[in-house]
């Protein structure tokens, strides 16, 4: 991801357009989705930033030295050597029934107390140059039919990466398989066992490597999403799921599964994330919550106490917000960008307990940490919301836009930028917010819906807006004794039974504040126009916009703010300076 500017891209053709508004339509349940930064937003938001990080180094070393060697095992003769149970699949399952996975997991204390039902998968490496894996899976029961995905954030052909499928019955004996469309495949008779080749070339833009399966010489992204089939939705057989991974030799395999060896064990494989490669380091640190699990590809200008004290100061913070612990520890994996590139690339998402992030690495140690600081508040803030709700339905205008706001507030809060950075940031936003034709015509509920298949930066820009607008509210209207911070408590505190609605729930909780009933009504169930200058003056921040034909818009704080105003504006970044 080139990052430098609030670029749009050009609309796609209108065959991918119809391919994303399928995909659109299957989307992931919101409590595993997973969650990626934009091309088109997120970019201006981190340049505006990166130069004002403090952020101090503790010490810098480099990693260096071979991983515990691992050896890939040959292929064996015949169709089969696995000892291995279980997916249960079923013909035309959606991408929705998916991610339905692998529940009621009971306790493990390790592996070999595993039940006979789990599913068992062997995934082996077989070239690096051409890219390919061998996938092999036993079925305790017989299907006829497999389903992979075919698309995901705006990747598409997933489905035709999927070669040489093979598939036996429980009798040993092949049954003919035909293709049906790109990842649909059936079969003449019913099946147990199954075989397949994936080719794991890389995407061909680089911000897309962080989203999908890739591999090359120097490491390898797994991801189970879009390396299995689709599992079925109301499966009575569901189990926990063991995959061996079988890597070249000197290959170090991490990933954010429990593990024994090579065997990795998980009750959301839909969310399992393995990177591989030949200098693939682990490290985990004790936080004061929780324990984050570094995992490094590559030698980097800094060591993991670095990374993991910008890690820990921002879980730590986000727990306080929310005031609730993450069910599994959260691990970091970091790959180096691909090319000769700076910090200034990179590509990030958030799957599971996984943040992912491709980071150019030809800088400083403390230039790229001060770009790893930037994005890992966003990244992090994703391991909450939306992966710790149980809520359904399109509302990215919060989970994304309104996460982008908790980011730079968090940035303010722990002293990672100035609130001159802070007002310059959202200036910067509130100039792309302008220049979006979509800003009179769609409500945030409806750019939600559309977002993978128009430009995705409206539901980032407004989100955003909308939410530094509404804090400043809640906090001017309870005389700084509330903030957006309490709505993110009293979601967490939402009952957990069941998926619920998630723009009902969180609309009703941004109504039930004193004096801002009819905010969500305005601003995100309708397509309330944001006027910054005369929103803001009140709380004592200005708008400045340039010379007749400059766009760059300037928000300051007032010459002689008042009592009450200077009040608000320090309680903003907990009494950060706040001067012109």
């Amino acid at each position: 991801m080139r990052v430098g500017s609030f670029n749009r891209c050009a609309p796609d053709d209108e065959a991918k357009q119809q391919e994303r508004e399928r995909a659109r339509k299957h989307a992931v349940p919101l409590n595993q989705l997973w969650c990626c930064c934009s091309v088109h937003f997120f970019a201006g938001y981190v340049r505006v930033l990166n130069s004002s990080i403090r952020m101090p180094i503790i010490s810098v070393k480099h990693l260096s030295g071979p991983p515990q060697a691992q050896k890939t095992a040959p292929d064996q003769p015949g169709f089969f050597n696995l000892a291995m149970p279980v997916f249960e699949l079923v013909s035309q399952v959606s991408m929705r029934a998916a991610l339905f996975v692998v529940c009621g997991f009971l306790s493990l204390v390790n592996l070999s107390e595993v039940e006979a039902q789990t599913v068992r998968v062997r995934i082996t490496v077989t070239s690096v140059a051409p890219p390919g894996i061998r996938v092999d899976a036993e079925l305790p029961g017989a299907t006829n039919s497999l389903s992979f995905r075919n698309t995901y954030g705006g990747v598409l052909g997933l489905g035709e990466r999927i070669e040489m499928l093979e598939a036996v019955n429980a009798s040993g004996e092949s049954v003919a398989v035909q293709k049906l469309a790109p990842g649909e495949f059936q079969t003449s008779g019913k099946f147990t066992h199954f075989r397949y080749a994936v080719n794991l070339t890389e995407p061909e833009r680089p911000a897309q490597m962080s989203h999908v399966s890739w591999l090359n010489r120097e490491q390898g992204l797994l991801m189970l999403a879009d390396l299995l089939p689709l599992l079925k939705e109301d499966s009575s057989n569901l189990a926990p799921t063991l995959i061996t991974v079988e890597a070249p030799a000197g290959w170090g395999i991490g990933s954010n599964m429990k593990h024994e060896g090579r065997q990795f064990l998980t009750d959301d494989p839909e969310n399992a994330v393995f990177l591989i490669g030949p200098s693939v380091h682990e490290e985990n640190q004790k936080l004061a919550a929780t324990s984050l699990l570094i995992v490094t590809s590559g030698a980097w200008p800094f060591s993991d106490k670095d990374v993991s004290k910008i890690a820990g100061k921002l879980i730590e913070h986000y727990f306080r917000v929310t005031q609730f612990p993450l069910k599994h520890s959260p691990v970091l994996m970091l790959i180096p960008f691909p090319g000769e590139a700076g910090p200034e690339s990179w590509s990030a998402e958030t799957r599971g307990n996984d943040v992912v992030l491709l980071l150019g690495r030809r800088a400083h140690g403390k230039k790229i940490l001060s770009r790893l600081g930037i994005v890992l508040s966003h990244e992090l803030f994703h391991l909450w919301v939306p992966n710790s709700l149980n809520l359904d339905g399109d509302y990215d205008w919060f989970f994304e836009g309104f996460t982008v706001y908790q980011a730079l507030l968090t940035d303010l809060r722990l002293g990672l930028i100035s609130f001159k950075d802070y007002l310059e940031t959202i200036a910067h936003v509130y100039d792309s917010y302008l220049s979006s034709s979509d800003r009179d015509r769609l409500s945030l509920l409806e750019a939600s819906e559309r977002r993978w298949t128009t430009a995705s930066s409206f539901v980032y820009e407004k989100g955003m807006l909308v939410a530094f607008i509404y804090d400043l509210s809640l906090r001017s209207a309870t005389d700084c004794r509330g903030s957006l911070d309490d709505v993110y408590r009293q979601l967490f505190r939402q009952p957990t039974t069941g998926q619920a609605s998630a723009n009902e729930i969180i609309i009703k909780l941004l109504s039930e504040q004193h004096g801002l009933e009819s905010f969500a009504k305005d601003y995100v169930v309708g397509a309330g126009r944001i006027d910054l200058g005369s929103l803001l003056l009140p709380y004592g921040i200005q708008v400045q916009r340039a010379a007749a034909g400059g766009n760059a818009t300037k928000l300051v704080v007032v010459h002689q703010p008042d009592d009450p105003q200077r009040k608000l504006l320090s309680c903003i970044g907990n009494g950060s300076s706040f001067s012109r």
